[in-house]
């Protein structure tokens, strides 16, 4: 797809500039600017009541967040990384001092970005994303349900991963995925030992294996158009491809999109959800969670939503 916007480093359809290196960035295609600094020292943890407080999957452990409200935007506290001060006002996110690079930007594009570009009007939906033909197949469902794998599998293929785990996603008159970072995380037990052609090792961990694409497999970071939205299901032996009701697919979608607990988010958060599954067909996916499969499953969706 051509790629629209500034050249430059983009993730979510931000410029993206940065006090410190960087390495899941894709190249043009940003409209927005967003700025990462260095904090010049620790932070306070805010004495007020918090907006949210769950688990995260940790980087080879588990890891506590907590966000807050503050003057200026928000802080978003991780216990494997530290603090991170979101100004989605201004399009700038300060970024703990840590020696363990990787951890950092993982958590900084997650939660910290997600809502610097809820607030410019997109919603964040826990999927993974891949380009086939001139379109964008979204993956959706909760950890652990093969999303990377599958995203990977569509990689070997020569597709584009739009996304590995959170999906940015654009709902005006034809919805879009906005790209996010250039990233595959695996589990060790469907890593073989060399990274597959078109990607890199920057990280090893007990529990994951971080893959930069490279650049030649990268892309920008315009929107593409969204063709489907495939909902993840595991099945004993059958591979089957079935359209989903709207009333079925509003309550997975709600399950799995990311807002914040006030009124009003929920209720623009209804109103996107609602204009994405009126423009785009969903489908539910029931495959078997084996490796032997996921090449049939490719191809499967390749012939049935790539047309």
């Amino acid at each position: 797809m051509v790629n629209s916007g500034s050249p430059g480093p983009s993730v979510f359809g931000f410029r993206v500039s940065s006090q410190v290196p960087l390495r899941f960035l894709r190249q043009g295609g940003g409209a927005g600017d967003l700025e990462i600094v260095r904090a010049q020292e620790p932070r306070q943890r805010p004495t007020t009541e918090p907006l949210a407080d769950w688990m995260l999957g940790g980087a080879g452990q588990e890891a506590r967040a907590t966000l807050y409200r503050v003057e200026q935007g928000f802080e978003f506290w991780a216990t494997d990384s530290g603090a991170f001060h979101i100004d989605p006002e201004k399009g700038r996110i300060e970024i703990p001092d840590m020696a363990d690079e990787i951890v950092r930007e993982q958590r900084l594009w997650g939660i910290p970005s997600t809502l610097c570009y809820m607030h410019r009007g997109d919603f964040s939906l826990h999927a993974a994303a891949v380009e086939v033909g001139e379109g964008a197949v979204v993956f959706a469902a909760p950890s652990r349900y093969g999303k990377t794998t599958l995203a990977l599998a569509f990689h070997r293929r020569g597709h584009r991963v739009l996304s590995e785990d959170l999906s940015c996603v654009r709902v005006g008159s034809v919805p879009a995925l906005v790209p996010g970072p250039a990233v595959l995380r695996l589990r060790p037990d469907v890593y073989h030992g060399d990274p597959p052609p078109g990607t890199r090792v920057v990280k090893t961990r007990p529990d994951r294996v971080f893959l930069a694409l490279d650049d030649t497999r990268v892309g920008g970071g315009a929107p593409v158009p969204i063709r489907a939205v495939v909902f993840l299901r595991e099945s004993p032996a059958d591979l089957k491809l079935a359209p989903v009701a709207p009333s079925t697919a509003m309550a997975d979608l709600w399950a799995l999109n990311f807002r914040l607990q006030t009124e009003e988010s929920r209720v623009r958060s209804f109103q996107q959800l609602g204009r994405l599954l009126g423009a785009v067909p969903s489908w539910d996916l029931h495959r078997p969670l084996r490796l032997d499969r996921i090449d049939d499953t490719v191809e499967l969706i390749v012939d049935r939503l790539g047309a």
